[in-house]
């Protein structure tokens, strides 16, 4: 091609690049059309995701409610276990307490019958080993009372203090009466059997003879 014949292309070619104008209001039309698409797409999605953050949140509200109550049910039910086990436990322990109180019952009895023995025979009474073997014998059960009553402070079992106060109905139980008018009516002249409580309540009541000087008028 001759260099003239290049000339006139290049002429051609640009007559008809000047010829053509951009259409800038299309452009601006079909970017705004992009735009709007774009943005209703993403609204779908918000939405969308909306509705399964807020669907996601009322089933985590529904498992967080349901893990409270069981929560909740099974402290009661623990409480309840507890107290049943400890309601068992205290049955336990107040019937061997009161076995512990029969056999206190029969060392001190036992103990008291030796403190109080006089021997009938003069014989008996002059003969150190007998002497002497008796006094081992008081000594043996007086420490085995004493290791008794120490097991049961151990357990918080302890004794009612009955003799000269005023009967305690609550604690004490008047088996017997007498007149004494050197003290007032209702004060404990003797004691029978000894009472004690268990944790301060009442494990056994006490059983005393009982001041009644005033005659009950009917």
């Amino acid at each position: 091609m001759t260099g003239t014949g290049k000339e006139q292309l290049l002429a051609q070619f640009s007559s008809y690049l000047d010829a053509v104008e951009p259409d800038i209001e299309a452009d601006k039309e079909a970017d705004l059309f992009s735009l709007f698409t774009e943005m209703a797409a993403l609204r779908n999605e918000v939405k969308i995701e909306s509705r399964q953050f807020k669907s996601a949140l009322e089933e985590f509200k529904q498992a967080f409610t349901v893990l409270q109550n069981s929560h909740e049910r099974l402290n009661t039910e623990l409480a309840q276990s507890k107290q049943t086990q400890q309601q068992a436990l205290d049955k336990i322990s107040k019937t061997l307490l009161l076995e512990f109180l029969e056999l206190y019952d029969r060392l001190d009895a036992g103990l008291c019958a030796l403190n109080a023995f006089q021997p009938k025979s003069h014989w008996f009474g002059t003969c150190d080993q007998e002497q002497h073997f008796i006094a081992s014998i008081q000594e043996g059960q007086a420490m085995t009372l004493q290791r008794l009553e120490q097991i049961l402070a151990t357990h918080q079992v302890k004794a009612i203090d009955s003799f000269g106060r005023i009967l305690d109905p609550h604690r004490m139980k008047a088996i017997e009466t007498i007149k004494d008018e050197a003290h007032e009516d209702g004060t404990v002249a003797e004691e029978f059997r000894k009472g004690f409580t268990w944790n301060d309540e009442v494990l056994r009541m006490a059983e005393v003879k009982v001041v009644k000087n005033q005659k009950v008028e009917r």
